[in-house]
């Protein structure tokens, strides 16, 4: 798997990952494939599910940006981390 944080996230809805992961709207969790269960917070919420929606990093960034009030380049820092996250929990 690539380093790139666009190629993680390809390669985690290539393999439906992202689509299979349980998610409460309090943010709990749930990886059906593996039994792990993590929390996400709100940020990270939003950030999941315009993920899903997407599947691309920029739209996402330029989303959050806009409804945060927050620089892109901020906001595409913290999504790079959030998918890199994701991809470790979700091998």
């Amino acid at each position: 798997m690539a380093s790139d944080p666009q190629a993680f996230l390809r390669d985690l809805i290539e393999r439906q990952r992202l689509q299979s992961l349980a998610v409460s709207s309090t943010g709990f969790a749930f990886d059906p494939r593996s039994g792990q269960s993590f929390t996400i917070n709100r940020t990270g919420l939003a950030t999941l599910e315009h993920l899903r929606r997407t599947a691309d990093i920029d739209e996402t960034v330029s989303a959050l940006s806009t409804r945060y009030g927050v620089p892109a380049d901020m906001v595409l820092g913290a999504v790079e981390v959030f998918v890199r996250q994701l991809a470790r929990y979700l091998v």
